[in-house]
């Protein structure tokens, strides 16, 4: 009998964390009506790109997202422009659930990510590519690398934990600016464990990374051949693991970006400073929003106008 009760009293302890974190309450997050979204401005096209938390992702078994960019091409401005999204912000999930958008893939699938993105931040997103880590390697090596400059702090790290001494040009040692391999580029964008180049912290700071990296091989295309950048986007096509784009999207889209390579790619990331907070949900570190201060700064940055929704 002792031994029984003993049995059902760590079943209780095991079990009442759990208990206590079903009836977490979260603040109110706020999303918007398909109607209340406004239209994309003619000439205006957006891509979300993302990336699986994985060397080797399967469609029939996908994990969380790691990394996940909205390319935005403005034909009209003659504007690319990178915007990152936090991995660990709290959202609405399709069963009307908070819960973090990094688990929307892998619960739900990509479409839904695309809809939660587009009714949390009022955008109209149509189109998405699917990657793991291995095929960002790929891409990365297929342009030749991609220079970056790294703090002090950063080259410790990477030379301690990460990339081998010839995985960059020079060998990785102390601030300065490298030429990386696409494996020393994936292993610098998902570090987290020191400030960015900016001093931006943590997971904010893995996102500005990725921004860089994506405009170090954009700025990679400035002089190549059309020849050349066909031959480059055969690569991205062949290293990715999804995309609702066809191929003549892919082709549309590559013939916009090489007639305006050489234009420097803008970079934005939600949350914006000052518009969010740490809060410990399930046990874990997430980001709660204000959402409509995103999206009234997001719209600002993307449209030149502010975000205003249909009150009628």
């Amino acid at each position: 009998m002792r031994r029984l009760l003993a049995m059902l009293l760590v079943m209780l302890l095991a079990l009442s964390p759990a208990v206590g974190l079903s009836q977490q309450e979260v603040p109110d997050i706020q999303m918007l009506a398909p109607e209340d979204i406004p239209p994309t401005p003619t000439g205006m096209h957006h891509y979300l790109l993302v990336c699986m938390d994985s060397w080797a992702a399967r469609m029939s078994r996908l994990g969380y997202s790691d990394g996940m960019v909205l390319v935005t091409v403005d034909e009209v401005a003659g504007r690319i422009i990178a915007t990152s999204f936090i991995r660990d912000m709290l959202v609405m999930h399709p069963d009307d659930m908070p819960g973090r958008l990094t688990y929307i893939v892998k619960e739900y699938g990509v479409d839904a990510l695309v809809d939660t993105i587009n009714r949390h931040f009022g955008l109209q997103i149509e189109k998405y590519i699917l990657m793991d880590w291995s095929q960002v390697q790929s891409i990365v090596d297929a342009v030749g690398g991609v220079d970056l400059t790294v703090t002090d702090r950063e080259a410790g790290y990477l030379k301690r934990y990460a990339i081998s001494p010839k995985s960059t040009t020079p060998a990785m040692d102390g601030a300065g600016d490298y030429h990386f391999t696409g494996h020393a580029a994936v292993i610098y964008m998902r570090t987290r464990r020191v400030p960015a180049l900016n001093g931006d912290p943590h997971d904010i700071g893995r996102t500005y990374r990725t921004r860089l990296v994506l405009s170090s091989i954009a700025e990679s295309l400035r002089d190549v051949s059309y020849e050349k950048a066909r031959n480059i986007l055969d690569s991205v096509m062949n290293n990715i693991l999804s995309t609702n784009m066809t191929t003549a999207d892919m082709l549309q889209a590559f013939n916009m970006v090489f007639a305006m390579r050489g234009t420097p790619v803008e970079m934005f990331r939600l949350p914006v400073d000052g518009t969010f907070r740490s809060f410990d949900y399930f046990g874990g570190a997430s980001q709660l929003m204000a959402f409509e201060e995103n999206r009234v700064a997001l719209h600002d940055f993307l449209f030149d106008h502010a975000f205003v929704v249909n009150e009628e």
